[in-house]
């Protein structure tokens, strides 16, 4: 399998979960940074070997909002470091 196709599907998978955690890698009002997108970029990477992402997948097809990532989720403390993300 190419390598482009898993970090594509783990780029959708922390989209999602990051919406449904309510978390931004960018405070509300500002601009992203380099550190900050390499640090985007790792999570994705890192997202890649996660062994269960179809059950990542099957949980985000199911919920809208989480409060905490899953158990399985080789980002769940870095996600919950985040800010949240800007709410209208």
């Amino acid at each position: 399998m190419p390598l482009i196709q898993p970090l594509a599907q783990s780029a959708d998978l922390m989209t999602g979960m990051l919406t449904r955690l309510h978390r931004s890698f960018v405070a509300p009002g500002a601009h992203a940074t380099a550190a900050q997108a390499q640090y985007a970029r790792a999570l994705v990477c890192r997202c890649a070997t996660c062994p269960d992402q179809a059950g990542c997948a099957r949980l985000q097809a199911t919920m809208l909002h989480l409060d905490t990532p899953p158990d399985f989720c080789p980002n769940a403390q870095a996600l919950m470091a985040l800010p949240p993300a800007h709410s209208d």
